[in-house]
């Protein structure tokens, strides 16, 4: 069984010349003046990259949605402007430029409630209810995806440690996934072999994630999405 998104396959396409990205990435965030919010929001911004992913995806998969993206197309340039707007409502914790990431999950539920408040837009958070576990989670995902809704997902100190991560270039690196977010746009399930998996967008790019490894901690853990 395999569940996505309507447009999986692009997902939030996003442009730079040449190059071409699979959403959002944390790296991109600057602010001239200010290196210590750059600091930070380079570290620790993942959440608030999630949330622009989400809204984005939104904008441009049904009218009612549209004016979560103002933008007239996904240029990295324009992306970053995105980006840096929802930093505003989903801003990560921090001590100094020590990162501290965007927990709990509310922090996340409420700031992009509130962004799409400040947007003219009414979208509110689906929590997820109940025991944290293989079958609820599984369920949850698929419940978002058929609702073509991407799903925030937050990795936190599991066997998830890194992963291995492709670009449009043909570049796979290994890229940090401890606690950290990603934004689920792919399920692929096998109950036979006890398999559940699910393609993501993280860093620009996207990677493949094994469920199983991923309930192995559940305490920095969360999954969310909106409609």
């Amino acid at each position: 069984m395999v569940i996505r998104l309507k447009d999986s396959k692009r997902f939030v396409d996003i442009r730079s010349g040449d190059r071409q990205y699979y959403g959002g990435n944390q790296a991109w965030y600057e602010w001239e003046g200010d290196r210590k919010k750059e600091a930070v929001a380079r570290n620790a911004g993942c959440g608030t990259v999630a949330a622009a992913n989400i809204t984005a995806y939104l904008a441009g998969s049904r009218p009612e949605y549209g004016g979560l993206y103002p933008y007239s197309d996904y240029s990295k340039k324009n992306y970053l402007l995105h980006m840096k707007e929802m930093y505003q409502y989903v801003t990560p914790f921090h001590i100094g430029e020590i990162p501290l990431g965007v927990w709990p999950i509310e922090r996340m539920a409420k700031g992009v409630e509130r962004y799409a408040r400040s947007r003219g837009v009414k979208l509110g958070a689906v929590r997820h209810h109940g025991l944290f576990n293989r079958k609820n989670v599984i369920q949850y995902i698929a419940d978002g995806l058929e609702n073509d809704s991407p799903v925030a997902m937050l990795v936190g100190l599991s066997r998830l440690r890194k992963a291995k991560v492709t670009y449009y270039d043909g570049r796979r690196i290994m890229e940090k996934m401890s606690l950290h977010w990603v934004t689920i746009t792919e399920l692929s399930v096998n109950e036979r072999k006890h398999m559940g998996k699910v393609k993501a967008s993280t860093w620009g790019g996207w990677t493949e994630l094994d469920l199983d490894d991923y309930l192995d901690e559940w305490i920095y853990e969360g999954i969310l999405y909106f409609q």
